[in-house]
Formats: structure tokens, C-alpha cells, sequence
């Protein structure tokens, strides 16, 4: 009888225990997240505008050229080393899709 008495005790005793850990998880786990501060933007990105159907290649926080369909807009200079060479429009969507298939099959 004593050793029921005691079995009772101790579960008893148990359950509260249990009862006051699994209280203090929850509470813990329901806690919200401190609220992080968003990265500062890197100086140098390209971003997508899917409204202009365009990318936009920005440094320093200012737009310094644009490539969409109708081609690659630069309001500065172009400087190059070697050749400027017309290869002609056919020839280089020709590249630009034979490029596209690999990086597709990749």
C-alpha cells in the first residue's frame, strides 16, 4: 500500500514537472523573432525590371545601363581594347541562341 502511495506521489509529481516543461517550450517556441534590419544593397547588381522587360546594371545606387530587347544601352562611354567587329544581327542571335540551348541542357 505504502509503495502505491509512493508511485502515486511520484507521478504526480512527474506530470507537474512535465506539464510545467512542455508550458515553458511553448512558450519559448511562440516567442516572435526579432525583426532583422535588411542587408544595405551591394554597390554593384543587375536587377530584373519585369514590367520594362529589361536589366538594369547598377553601381554605386545609379542605373549605368540597361539591356533589353532592343539592345544594350549605355549613357557613358564604351571603351575597348582590340576590334569593334559587325558580325551582323543574324550571326549573333544566331550565338545568343546556340548559348541558350547549352546553358539549358546544363
Amino acid at each position: 500500500m505504502a509503495v502505491l502511495l509512493l508511485s502515486r506521489l511520484f507521478m504526480g509529481e512527474f506530470m507537474r514537472s512535465f506539464i510545467i516543461i512542455a508550458a515553458l517550450c511553448a512558450a519559448v517556441a511562440a516567442y516572435p523573432a526579432v525583426a532583422q534590419e535588411e542587408p544595405a544593397p551591394k554597390p554593384v547588381r543587375i536587377e530584373m525590371d519585369q514590367e520594362a522587360k529589361a536589366f538594369l546594371f547598377i553601381i554605386d545606387d545609379e542605373p549605368v545601363a540597361m539591356l533589353d530587347k532592343a539592345g544594350l544601352h549605355v549613357p557613358g562611354k564604351i571603351d575597348y581594347g582590340m576590334y569593334l567587329t559587325d558580325t551582323g544581327p543574324q550571326w549573333i542571335k544566331d550565338t545568343i541562341a546556340s548559348r541558350g540551348k547549352e546553358a539549358s541542357d546544363d
